[in-house]
Formats: structure tokens, C-alpha cells, sequence
């Protein structure tokens, strides 16, 4: 058997990878929320239907109530489902200057919003780095209860905010379960 719930989530990662606007990543990301939540709930079902991988099943069940990341994941994806409230939000573009070892000095010139830069002068070690706008994960709120954005997920610290990324994290987590159960016999 074959979730392709699970392929349309990874599709969907793919789309917003290639999004070339905000709206268009903010829709791959609530099309992948609500394909990982389907293939997920088809999974479990087959499980049922099939008496088999029951120790998985409550393994998952208990990890989407207590880990970081997939309790987030489902949260998000039921706070767009039964509410109107966001589940993402617009992080302005940004220019860092970094001075490395040693240090540096911005001589003249000037950084515009663009992360353009005009005249740029500089010495010793400086480091320009332009970011431009981005959708980053915000807490959720689910049946009036907030869900904070992920820090942790399996133990291990979770250092971005970035859907795309955190999608990763969140298939990789459910393709392995699903190859698991699909490898019992049935």
C-alpha cells in the first residue's frame, strides 16, 4: 500500500522551495500541514484495519501530544483548519554586518533595502549578508490553548523558524514510521 498523502507533502515542500511569493509558500505550507496530518491519519488506520504496528501507532500518538516539532505540526494544521487565526507571519528583510576576526571597519558608502549596496568600502574582516523577506512559524492557538513554536524535536534542539525547514524535519519523521509499519506483514 502506498499514502501518497505522504508524496503530496512532499510536494508541497517542494512548492515552497520554488514559491516565488509569500502567498504562494504560505499555501505549499498549509497544503503540507494538511496532507502530513491525512497520510498520518490514513496510516493509523490501516494499522487498525489491518491489526498491525500497534506499538507504532501509540509510539506516534504519544510523540504528536509530547514532541516539540509534531505536536506543533498538528496543532498548526488544526488551528488553520477550525480557525481564522494565522499560523505564519511575515519576517521583514534584513542586512547584517558581521565583523569576523579581527574586526573591521565600514569605510564609506551606503546599504540600501534592497541589500544593494553602493560605494561600499571596507577593511580588515566585514561580512554583508542581505535577508530578505520571509515567513517564519508563530504560535498557535488550538481549542484555546497556545502551542509555541518548536525548539526541540526527538531530544535534539531545533534552531530555525522556517516552515520549509521545519516540514523537512516533520516528513522525514513520518516517511520513516510509514516504511516501518508497511514493512509488517500484514
Amino acid at each position: 500500500m502506498k499514502f501518497v498523502e505522504l508524496d503530496w507533502a512532499n510536494e508541497a515542500l517542494a512548492e515552497m522551495h520554488a514559491a516565488k511569493d509569500l502567498v504562494r509558500y504560505e499555501k505549499a505550507w498549509i497544503d503540507y500541514l494538511h496532507y502530513l496530518d491525512r497520510a498520518w491519519s490514513k496510516l493509523r488506520k490501516y494499522c487498525n484495519a489491518h491489526g498491525i504496528g500497534q506499538q507504532h501507532v501509540s509510539d506516534v500518538g504519544n510523540l504528536r501530544t509530547n514532541d516539540a516539532l509534531l505536536k506543533y505540526l498538528k496543532q498548526a494544521r488544526n488551528s488553520d483548519e477550525h480557525s481564522i487565526s494565522e499560523v505564519v507571519a511575515v519576517e521583514a528583510a534584513k542586512t547584517t554586518i558581521t565583523g569576523g576576526v579581527g574586526g573591521g571597519t565600514i569605510e564609506r558608502g551606503a546599504i540600501h533595502g534592497s541589500g544593494q549596496t553602493h560605494g561600499l568600502v571596507t577593511s580588515g574582516n566585514v561580512e554583508i549578508k542581505f535577508h530578505p523577506e520571509h515567513l517564519v512559524v508563530i504560535p498557535v492557538m488550538s481549542r484555546g490553548v497556545e502551542y509555541q513554536v518548536p525548539t526541540e524535536h526527538l531530544g535534539k534542539s531545533i534552531a530555525t523558524q522556517l516552515p520549509h525547514e521545519l516540514a523537512r524535519m516533520g516528513l522525514d519523521f513520518y516517511q520513516d514510521i510509514a516504511k516501518k509499519i508497511l514493512l509488517l506483514p500484514t
